[in-house]
């Protein structure tokens, strides 16, 4: 059977106030892009809004708006789209929530966001498991922002098959250089492909969106490859073979002693 070759387009998108002016920027950047003919668009986290945590009832109004135009362009252009970090009301409590929406247009599922970053926690109701999704005959896996710090949630996806795995963040300019770290670590110690998308607003924030995977440069030695977007609004656009990591995966995984990761007072430092 042919290996399957998915088309990814990771967006970079300017912050501003005018919620508009932002969605008809992320419709030009699609349509630009329709002739490249992607499979999956990514966005980055909270590019809704400049200040989302003090303005949280326009957020969430701002998110269910974006989300409804986002199922449209999918349609128009048969495409996945992930939302990004949004914020959905779900009763009382507001998620931090990435929308996986179907080139039908159709809401295929949800991520959450679980690690909450600082002042998140206790205005933000964390996740409570990592999900995976299939899109395209591909199994996919999204962690949100701060969740690529903790190399248990993307483990967890490739553990349950992931085959490759989205990052919508907002990172903040001195933070970017770390970012970029966590995303070739957490790509090269799970042999994934991993997609990556911020937002642009410069001081503050500096973008840097980009694709990691790792390759092969023999005797069984990988390094991540990553490549970045340009300043501004932009766009990296990377095809990806769901079989190429396939074996390395497999192999890096299966070395695994899981009986040796579990601490107790009386198995560690103990001499026995």
């Amino acid at each position: 059977m042919a290996a399957l070759v998915l088309r990814v387009a990771v967006l970079q998108i300017a912050l501003g106030e005018d919620q508009e002016e932002r969605l008809k920027e992320v419709e030009a950047l699609i349509n630009l892009l329709h002739n490249r003919e992607p499979d999956i668009f990514l966005l980055p986290e909270a590019w809704i809004s400049l200040d989302p945590l003090n303005n949280l009832e326009k957020a969430v109004a701002n998110s269910e708006a974006a989300m409804e135009r986002l199922q449209k362009l999918a349609e128009e252009h048969s495409a996945i789209i992930l939302g990004g970090g949004l914020y959905l009301a779900r009763g009382e409590k507001i998620h931090v929530a990435c929308p996986i929406i179907g080139s039908n247009g159709e809401i295929i599922g949800f991520q959450e966001k679980i690690h909450l970053y600082r002042r998140e926690n206790g205005i933000i109701q964390r996740g409570e498991t990592f999900r995976t999704f299939m899109v395209k005959g591909v199994k996919i896996g999204v962690v949100i922002c701060h969740d690529i710090v903790y190399p248990e949630a993307v483990r967890t996806l490739a553990l349950a098959d992931a085959q490759i795995i989205f990052n919508p963040a907002r990172i903040l300019s001195r933070g970017k250089e770390a970012w970029h770290l966590y995303l070739k670590v957490r790509s090269l110690e799970n042999r994934i492909p991993v997609y990556a998308a911020n937002v642009w607003s410069p001081p503050k924030y500096l973008g840097g969106s980009c694709a990691v995977k790792p390759i092969h440069y023999g005797d069984e030695i990988y390094l991540p490859e990553l490549v970045e977007s340009k300043p501004g609004v932009s766009a990296v656009m990377d095809e990806v073979d769901e079989k190429a990591l396939s074996g390395a995966r497999r192999e890096r995984l299966a070395g695994r002693i899981p009986q040796a990761y579990y601490w107790s007072s009386s198995g560690i430092g103990d001499g026995h």
